[in-house]
This record gives C-alpha cells, structure tokens and sequence, in this order.
C-alpha cells in the first residue's frame, strides 16, 4: 500500500504545492479508514510530508523606499511611508501611536505591541523631519495619522499603484529586518529594535537575506 501512495504522489513531483495538497488529504482519507475499520494499518504514518520550496515575502526595498516617496503627495503619505521603512512597525502598532507618543528628541516612538508589550519604534532624522512637517501641517491631535488597519492599507495600496510598488504593511516589517542585517546590523539587535520574541522570528522576516548578501560583507581570514 504504501508503494501504491508512493507511486501516485511521484506524478506531482514536479508540482510540489500540488503534491503537498493530495498528501494531506490522503493522511486524513487514511486515518479515517483506520479509525472506522477499513484498514489495519496506516501506510502515511511510513510516509514523509513533501517538502515545500521556501517562499520568500514580499519585502520593500530602499529603493523602493525611495520610489514610495517621491510617489506621495502629501508630507502625511511621506511621514507614513517613512515612519514604516525606519520603524518596521507592526500594523496594529502604527495605527494606534498617538501624538503624545513621540519622542522628538531620542527619535522614539512609545508603543504598546502584541500582548500588550510596552516598548518603543525608533526613526532617522530624514523621517524627524517628515513627522515634523505633517505636524506643522494639519496639527493632529488624538492619533498620529487618524487611521484604521484598513485605512492604512488602502493608502499604501493608492500609492502602491502610483508608484508601480506592489506593498502592504508588513512587507515595511520584513524590509525593517532584511535591509538591517544587510547593512551588519546582528539578529539579537534587530530582534529588539522589532520587538520579536525569539531569534527564530528574525530569520523568518530575514529569508531575503541571501548567500551573495553575506558574501559582500565577507573579509577573509588570511590576509
């Protein structure tokens, strides 16, 4: 039996998503059959799960960055875009920071994060002075940007589609993470500067970060 299972998912070994998707539904096909009676034996349990090509996210680049920037016309879509790159905020974070949150003089930003984590967003002077001129501009009071998590995401989709940038929140967080560990920065600092809660999280925001990547900051040994 086991051949047989064997035999058929090989067809598909070719299409690895296809293959893992006829897996899972024959372990559960298999292990009703067993429950029931229908079979003594359970041929999946002697079968390894299809392993799966890595996907890597979709992460904003500096460039991109960049690209963002010039598209917004407004020193409020300027701040935001900004504030995300510098910051890797997480959504919920981002829409909740009020006002009274800002620390101009450190460049922090006070936040409360997932389970009610108290920490801090840090920014560059470049997003100082962006955050600065919106505030000088319409004065906000209450909340920074005045923004639902679904109003912010249709601001990045309109300039996302300005821009030719295809972008959404989080690929802001993993860019955060991935553009940090090109530039040398360590996983156990970037774990604290985006408040993830093991190290193992920052490898799995950081899986743009390539072999060539850490080629380039390589320095050989013998000299």
């Amino acid at each position: 039996m086991v051949d047989h299972v064997l035999a058929f998912l090989s067809v598909y070994n070719d299409r690895p998503h296809q293959k893992d998707s006829f897996y899972r539904t024959l372990k559960s096909f298999y292990k009703w059959l067993l429950k029931f009676g229908y079979i003594t034996e359970n041929p999946m349990l002697l079968i390894e799960a299809p392993k799966l090509p890595e996907k890597i996210l979709r992460t904003i680049t500096p460039e991109q960055v960049q690209t963002l920037l010039q598209a917004a016309e407004s020193n409020r879509d300027k701040a935001i875009v900004a504030l995300l790159a510098d910051s890797g905020a997480r959504r919920a974070e981002f829409t909740s920071i009020r006002v009274d949150d800002l620390d101009m003089e450190h460049n922090r930003i006070f936040v409360t994060g997932k389970g009610q984590k108290e920490g801090f967003l840090v920014f560059g002077n470049q997003t100082k002075q962006f955050l600065i001129q919106y505030i000088n501009d319409s004065h906000p009071v209450g909340l920074l940007f005045g923004l639902k998590p679904s109003g912010l995401r249709m601001v990045l989709l309109r300039l996302g589609d300005k821009a030719g940038v295809p972008v959404n929140p989080h690929a802001f967080r993993r860019g955060f993470a991935t553009t940090l560990r090109k530039m040398g920065v360590g996983e156990l600092d970037i774990q604290q500067l985006g408040r993830w809660e093991s190290l193992e999280m920052v490898r799995r925001y950081t899986k743009a970060y390539t072999f060539d990547d850490a080629a380039k900051r390589y320095k050989p040994i013998v000299t």
